[in-house]
């Protein structure tokens, strides 16, 4: 290894961007893979890396949450979808694992010019981690690391690896030291993340993962100027308690596109993997919105809990009562999340309201009279970095050796 290093990269974190960075990298280093999961002619059969090349690391507090859909079960959608083709081009792996696990596939405004078309794929949610995770395991050339990163290794001014320790909850921690050319912070929305259902507070990046709180005070002591955001997600639904008789329905396209290229390629019949499952539409309501007026008092963003600002392609049903005020409904989309369980994403009523008034904004929409709420939603506040601190690659300016993404 160069420089005494570990490792040619690490890259921290197991979400979209994560399993991205890793897989471009290990694939980078081993030239002699192609982008489909496996090696290209004269390489390593099964994924396996020939010797020489490099190698990278991917760390992560919780290995078998790699590849997680952290709250839609879908890929692609407007500009979105176009962005997913961008990846594939470039030999990711999100098109693949999409391809592999899609339960409805759906190019949308296809009545209009192709420039705003939009490919979508509701997905297996479990399916598509998995995937995934199979992908990244045929790089023999990337390490999975389980434990958290408790601050950088900075010499010179410049990032050479981690400080990583694998056993964070120990009362005894034994951090270590991981030394590498570069490293690659994707964090998503777990650099000190806390969720808010209503007043109620949970530290954490997802529901029942903790949060990543080390790497904030890592980041801050180097100087770099930190900010908050806010997200959020929708209720999941028990489907058996939902009366789809009269909603309307949703159903994918008739000959479906799949995203990767490397997929068009397999042979004919091969695509779509799995079996297909139509989508439904309901709608919020008059009395839901006023329910929601009468509970603002109540809800995260508007007593002054939440104080940072959320992403303007994904509001919350609170902000859409509030910012919207003529309109007395809202499209809501009843989507599976999995060919396993029977979990509803009820994707348009992103919330942090309180449990109770979840449960009667819910049951106030057509056909969801009975429905059971088997996850609430909630909205999460985690730390970000101002992206001014960046250059057009995404390393740091004052830190080199040390890129954002995710």
């Amino acid at each position: 290894m160069p420089n005494g290093c570990d490792y040619n990269l690490i890259v921290i974190g197991g979400g979209h961007a994560g399993a991205e960075a890793a897989w471009a990298a290990a694939n980078r280093l081993h030239p002699e893979f192609d982008g489909s999961g496996g090696a290209a002619s004269g390489g390593a059969a099964s994924g396996g890396a020939t010797s020489g090349g490099g190698r990278v690391a991917l760390v992560t507090m919780d290995p078998s949450k790699i590849g997680a859909m952290s709250c839609n079960p879908a890929i692609g959608g407007l500009a979105k979808g176009q962005m997913v083709r961008e990846i594939d081009a470039m030999g990711g792996l999100m098109g693949l694992a999409a391809d592999a696990t899609g339960i409805q596939f759906r190019i949308l405004n296809i009545s209009k010019g192709p420039a705003v078309r939009g490919p979508r794929c509701q997905s297996d949610k479990y399916a598509y981690a998995r995937e995934v995770q199979r992908l990244l395991a045929t790089r023999r050339n990337l390490d999975i690391l389980t434990g958290a990163v408790e601050d950088f290794i900075i010499e010179d001014g410049q990032c050479m690896g981690i400080v990583f320790n694998p056993n964070p909850q120990s009362p005894t921690p034994n951090p270590q030291p991981l030394r590498a050319n570069a490293t690659i912070l994707t964090t998503g929305t777990f650099m000190r993340g806390l969720m808010h259902t209503g007043p109620s507070q949970t530290p954490g990046g997802r529901v029942g993962e903790a949060p990543a709180v080390g790497i904030s005070a890592a980041l801050t002591k180097l100087g770099f100027e930190l900010g908050r955001l806010k997200t959020g997600t929708p209720p999941r639904l028990a489907a058996e308690s939902i009366d789809f008789s009269n909603l309307e329905l949703q159903p994918g396209d008739d000959d479906p596109t799949p995203f990767s290229e490397m997929t068009l390629r397999k042979p004919a019949g091969s695509f779509p993997a799995t079996e297909q499952r139509p989508c439904w539409i309901t709608h919020t309501t008059q009395a839901g919105h006023d329910l929601i007026r009468a509970n603002l008092d109540r809800a995260p963003m508007y007593n002054g809990q939440i104080e940072t600002a959320g992403p303007r392609y994904c509001p919350s049903i609170e902000d859409k009562v509030v910012r919207f005020a003529d309109r007395n409904s809202h499209h809501v989309f009843l989507e599976p999340e999995s060919l396993e369980t029977n979990e509803i994403y009820c994707n348009g009523i992103s919330t942090s309201l309180p449990a109770d008034v979840q449960e009667q904004l819910v049951r106030m929409m057509p056909g969801c009279e009975n429905a059971v709420i088997l996850r609430h939603g909630y909205a999460v506040e985690y730390d970000m970095v101002w992206p001014h601190q960046i250059d057009a690659t995404c390393m740091t300016k004052q830190v080199p050796g040390l890129f954002l993404a995710g």
